[in-house]
């Protein structure tokens, strides 16, 4: 048994060994990096690499575990906080989306690409299951942080899923956004000013929509009572 887990532990270390040198490689290369380059960065052979990954999708995509993990940590703290208004819970999220991207902005980068690419047909089921597991978590996790403050409000039934769905879609696409940019100054920083405008955005347009409109029976109300 000793023998046993010692091989195990030593089969973990060498693959994190190979993971953590393809994110030096695609860091550098981007996606087109090679088997071959993530071999000789990790100093092994190719065909040591396809021991432990199918191909080069699967590294690339195997990336974004640990990351998707700690996101669904950050939001499950945010769901915990049911007495949360509205305005404050889209807050948490940015924030809880934010740091998730500060931790590994590069990953974070690789996740974004990876829902917009073909990587993932191209990888074992097992892994695919288990990135999109984590991906299916992260999403049904945002769905319940605004779930009870939307029918408390009144809004339509399946609202918190689409709510979800926006502000998943809002932090990734300005994730890509900031990595074109980036090109152009790499010295600024256009991420978080743009985001905190993005999401003011989205939380003023929630608390209007929930807020009761008065102004129209004000409206009535005077007019009726020129007319007695």
């Amino acid at each position: 048994m000793a023998i046993h887990e010692r091989q195990l532990r030593d089969r973990e270390r060498r693959r994190q060994q190979i993971i953590a040198a393809s994110k030096r490689v695609f860091v550098s290369k981007g996606i087109k990096a090679t088997i071959k380059d993530i071999a000789e960065e990790a100093e092994l052979s190719p065909g040591t690499l396809y021991i432990y990954f199918k191909n080069k999708d699967e590294l690339y995509a195997s990336l974004s575990i640990r990351l998707l993990k700690h996101l669904n940590l950050r939001l499950q703290r945010v769901r915990e906080k049911k007495e949360m208004p509205l305005e404050q819970r889209i807050k948490a999220v940015q924030e809880a989306l934010c740091e998730s991207y500060e931790i590994d902005p590069p990953v974070f980068i690789t996740l974004s690409h990876l829902q917009a690419s073909e990587t993932l047909e191209n990888i074992s089921p097992d892994l695919f299951e288990q990135i999109m597991g984590l991906l299916r978590q992260s999403l049904g996790t945002l769905t319940d942080i605004f779930a009870n403050e939307m029918h408390h409000d009144g809004m339509l039934e399946g609202d918190p899923e689409k709510l979800a769905l926006i502000s998943w879609a809002l932090f990734s696409g300005m994730v890509l956004w900031e990595e074109s940019k980036r090109t152009l100054d790499p010295r600024k920083n256009f991420l978080k000013p743009t985001l905190d405008v993005a999401f003011e955005v989205l939380g003023r347009g929630l608390i209007q929509r929930n807020r009761p409109s008065h102004a129209g029976s004000h409206l009535v109300s005077d007019y009726s009572h020129e007319e007695i």
